[in-house]
This record gives C-alpha cells, structure tokens and sequence, in this order.
C-alpha cells in the first residue's frame, strides 16, 4: 500500500516512490493524501528495499510538506537500514510492521550446512548496472563451476543497446550462455519483500557472499543486501563506495581482515574494486586449508548477528525516549 494513514501514524511506503532508476513516482498522489487527512499524526517513511532514502528529490518535497503542514521534525522517522538525514529520526528496519520479514531472517530456520557450498556467491538483484555485470562476470571467469550467482539476463539485454554493446562482446556471450542460479526456478522476478524471506534457503549454497550494494559508489548507506549478511552471521566482501567497510567497522562490526586482503577499501572506483576483490579471493582460493579458514570466517561472523541486534534495538530505545 502507497500510505496507509490512521489516527496515530501515516505510513508511506518509498517503495512506490522511489525507483530503481532514482525517478520519483505518486509524490502528488500522497500530497493530496496527507492535505486531505494530516492532523498532526507521526509520519513514518518505511523502506525495506534499497531505496534511496537520501535522493535530493525526495528531501525536497518532503521538506515542502513540512512547511505546508507544519509538521515539526519529530513527528518525521525513517524505518529503513538506511541512514536518513540528521535532521529526521532514523530507525534502522524495525518496526511492528517490519517483525515478521526480520524474525524471518534472524531467527528462522537457516540451514548453515555448507558442505556442497559453492567457493562464493552474488546476488545481483533486479537493478542492472555496469558494475554488477562486470562483478558477476569476473566471479565467473576467476572461479569456474565454483559460483553461485543470481543475474537479471532481461534487464541487461535492455541496457546493453546496438551503441555499446561492441564494447561488451565477451560479456555479452557470456551471459546469454550462462546458466545462472535464478534459472534453477521459473518463477521468475521474486518480489522484494519475497527475496528477504527467503534469503535463509540461500546461506548454505556459497562460503563467502559478495555484497553488490544498491549504489556502488555509497560508504555510508548500507542497504538490506549488508543487512541480510551481518543480521546472519555471514561472510562477506563488500561492492560499494570507499571506506565502506572503515564505516561499518566504525559502526561496531567486523569484517574478515584477518582471512582477506581488504586493501579493495581503499580503491576509488567500482571497477578498481572489484579487481581487487578478485585478488583477494584468489589468494584465499589457493590456501590450501581454505576450507578450515571458512569455519573460522563464519565464526567470527557471530559478532554481527550479536552486535546487530543490539544496534537496531538501542536505535528503537533513543528514538523511544526522544
């Protein structure tokens, strides 16, 4: 639902709103709502996908509707694992419309048996982007029959038009010759809210999940794709902005450091990265007790799923008693 407005809180789902491609949908639609119906209730902006929660388009209209309204900044929250700006409340994925979809990933049934798991995996999500085809590719091309990758062949044939496709030619055969692991299914595109639930029947098909983030060049937004990883407990290399991973260490997690070269940090541009990153799995591939360091790995990553708990529910307790 759009916006769901009741006597206490107007819950507007960014979903409808902000699309994949950053164009902003149905502003006008949940205007004449909130004009028809505000009367001083809580607004609670929810976003349980990667949406763009800092999109300057979104700021802007919502900073217009405050004035027209009058609708003081503590009556403003943001209920998404995504920082929102300061001058709003940020409750990062949680709240009672959100407790079914998170039990579903922290505490249901994952089945954490990787014995006949593939060395690494991606989930590229349905957003096409030259980065995450140049990720899936290069996994590919590094570590043969050993990959456990989800890629949207449809929406990258759309992109890849007769003008630039010359420059993409291996990639291309490449793709339309792959046997990615969605095509296991023919279901088809899985709903967002779908691909949360289920991403527990996924966490035993691959060792060490590369995390393609919503915006490739973002240190500070980390999105569901981060979240699913650190609420679960599992290892991951991270496909987003500089320092990244500095952030979320300053943030009280861990990352793999001790097991990975993590120098991919420091790296300025996507495509940098991710050479980087093949590098530093392909040092880790060719240790011969590589099975040994990734029950060490995952060990290690039971500090997330601990301090990640513990950080969604001390954000809920100030925003409580603010």
């Amino acid at each position: 639902m759009l916006i769901e407005v009741a006597d206490q809180r107007i819950l507007i789902d960014l979903n409808w709103i902000i699309r994949k491609d950053y164009i902003l949908d149905y502003l006008q639609i949940v205007e004449d709502q909130l004009v028809l119906h505000y009367t001083n209730q809580e607004i609670c902006f929810y976003a349980l996908d990667g949406n763009d929660v800092l999109s300057p388009g979104l700021t802007g209209w919502i900073q217009l509707i405050q004035r027209g309204l009058n609708i003081p900044n503590d009556k403003i929250s943001f209920v998404s694992i995504s920082p929102s700006l300061p001058q709003w409340r940020w409750i990062p994925y949680h709240l009672a419309a959100f407790e079914d979809i998170l039990n579903h990933i922290t505490t249901g049934s994952i089945n954490r048996d990787t014995q006949h798991a593939k060395f690494v995996g991606m989930l590229s999500g349905s957003r096409w982007s030259v980065a995450r085809m140049r990720l899936a590719y290069e996994l590919d091309q590094a570590f043969p029959n050993n990959t456990f990758i989800t890629y949207s062949l449809a929406q990258s044939a759309s992109q890849l038009t007769d003008r630039i496709e010359r420059h993409y030619v291996k990639e291309i055969k490449w793709a339309k010759n792959k046997t990615f692991d969605n095509d296991m299914t023919s279901v088809g595109a899985v709903d967002y809210r779908t691909a949360i639930t289920n991403y527990k029947n996924l966490w035993s098909k691959y060792h060490i999940e590369i995390v393609a983030e919503t915006d490739e060049y973002q240190n500070l937004w980390f999105t569901d794709k981060t979240a699913k990883c650190l609420s679960t407990g599992k290892p991951f290399l991270l496909l987003s902005g500089q320092h990244s991973l500095k952030n979320l260490k300053k943030m009280g997690f861990v990352t793999f450091d001790q097991w990975i070269d993590e120098s991919y940090d420091e790296c300025v541009l996507p495509g940098q990265r991710i050479s980087a990153i093949i590098k530093s799995l392909n040092t880790l591939y060719n240790n011969p007790d590589k099975h040994l360091i990734f029950g060490q790995m995952e060990q290690h990553a039971v500090h997330n799923t601990l301090h990640y708990h513990r950080y969604v529910q001390s954000k809920i307790l100030l925003h409580t008693h603010s």
